[in-house]
């Protein structure tokens, strides 16, 4: 339920491209993982996925586009 209310509101935010994450919840712990546009876009991101109920905790897995550790792959 978690997961689906987070994907939802990405899917419904223009600022944000949805379909760059992955998300799964385990125990109330919503782990985000993908590529950001830019710092914006990931703190929107964390942003919903902290105002969704029932969210204990969340751990970010996010890189940004330009990221240098994440060229090559």
């Amino acid at each position: 339920m978690i997961t689906t209310k987070i994907k939802t509101a990405l899917m419904f935010d223009g600022d944000v491209f949805a379909i760059n994450y992955s998300i799964e919840t385990v125990n109330g712990t919503v782990y985000l993982m993908g590529i950001a546009q830019n710092d914006l876009e990931r703190n929107r991101v964390i942003s919903h996925a902290r105002e969704t109920s029932y969210v204990k905790r969340v751990v970010s897995h996010i890189r940004l586009k330009d990221d240098a550790n994440r060229q090559g792959t």
